[in-house]
Formats: C-alpha cells, sequence, structure tokens
C-alpha cells in the first residue's frame, strides 16, 4: 500500500486505483490480514507489465509457498474487485491463512483509515 514499509515491492506496477472487496480485514501487528467474511475491505489495485515477476516477488513478501500453500502464512487467490469507479475487475489477492482467533478486526476495514 503507498507510503507504507513493504510498498516498495510494488515499483514496477502500476497504480490503477483504489477498489473492495469482500472480507474481514484483522490487525496482526504491523501488517494486515485479510480472512473471508461478509464484510467489505479497501485496498489499492495495480496493474504489472511483467504478471510472473512480480507474483514471485510478492509471493515472497507475503510467506506463500505455490508449492506448499497449506503451510504458507497467506494464501495468492484471484478474487472479485470493485473499483472505485464501480466496475467490476478480478485481481490477485493474498488471503491469511491462519484462524485469526486473536487478531483484531479492523472496523471499516481500511489498514490506511485504520493505521495511518
Amino acid at each position: 500500500m503507498r507510503g507504507f514499509d513493504l510498498h516498495h515491492h510494488m515499483a514496477p506496477a502500476e497504480f490503477v486505483g483504489a477498489g473492495c472487496t469482500t472480507g474481514i480485514l484483522l490487525a496482526l501487528g504491523r501488517y494486515p490480514g485479510l480472512i473471508d467474511g461478509a464484510g467489505l475491505v479497501r485496498g489499492e489495485l495495480y496493474r504489472f507489465e511483467n504478471t510472473g515477476a512480480a507474483l514471485d516477488v510478492l509471493d515472497d513478501v507475503e510467506d506463500y509457498d505455490p508449492l506448499d500453500p497449506e503451510n504458507s502464512l497467506y494464501v495468492r487467490v484471484t478474487r472479485s474487485v470493485r473499483d472505485d469507479a464501480g466496475r467490476d475487475v478480478t485481481a490477485w489477492t493474498y488471503l491469511y491463512n491462519r484462524t485469526g482467533a486473536n487478531a483484531q478486526p479492523v472496523p471499516n476495514g481500511d489498514w490506511r483509515s485504520w493505521n495511518p
């Protein structure tokens, strides 16, 4: 997310805009985690020229191993996202792959406004 510690990994990407998807955003310390749920979660949309190379980098950042997804901290999935123009797009998203039982939900689903 723009302005946060790990954003430099998005350097080769084009920022497309903001959007929302369904789920619950958990506060996991310095970083959030998205899990399935009935709420709305706000995030950012990016376009990569070389999607495969970009996903390799992001998989490392998110501790996702496509050869061992069950033991990965996050898993990469495609989700429907509604952009701020009201269009539905499909985007790669990382879901938190733990229970999150002790994590606090971010009430508005917006990490930027909850944790500026």
